[in-house]
């Protein structure tokens, strides 16, 4: 089983440690596909290695290609809606 696990990154890094535990918990179940939502080294910019459409392409790819999603909503995030939205659709 897939999951992409959704936390904001560029909306705030609060709640990183929770990710962490969350996504660790997550991958003795299955396999998520977004761990580096819960690395201490992203900040608020975000992956700053990629361009903004590359990690649209690579999220909307992994979203099409998951069995589930799970959002940790805790903190406003335009992104993680973006996310939920778009695994809706």
């Amino acid at each position: 089983m897939k999951i992409y696990f959704a936390g904001s990154i560029r909306g705030g890094r609060k709640y990183a440690a929770i990710y962490r535990e969350l996504i660790s918990y997550i991958a003795t179940l299955a396999q998520v596909l977004t761990e580096h939502i819960g690395d201490n080294n992203i900040s608020i910019i975000g992956e700053d290695n990629l361009t903004d459409v590359q990690i649209y392409d690579r999220d909307s790819s992994w979203i099409s290609s998951c069995d589930a999603v799970i959002a940790e909503v805790s903190s406003p995030s335009l992104g993680v809606g973006y996310e939920i939205g778009f695994a809706e659709m």
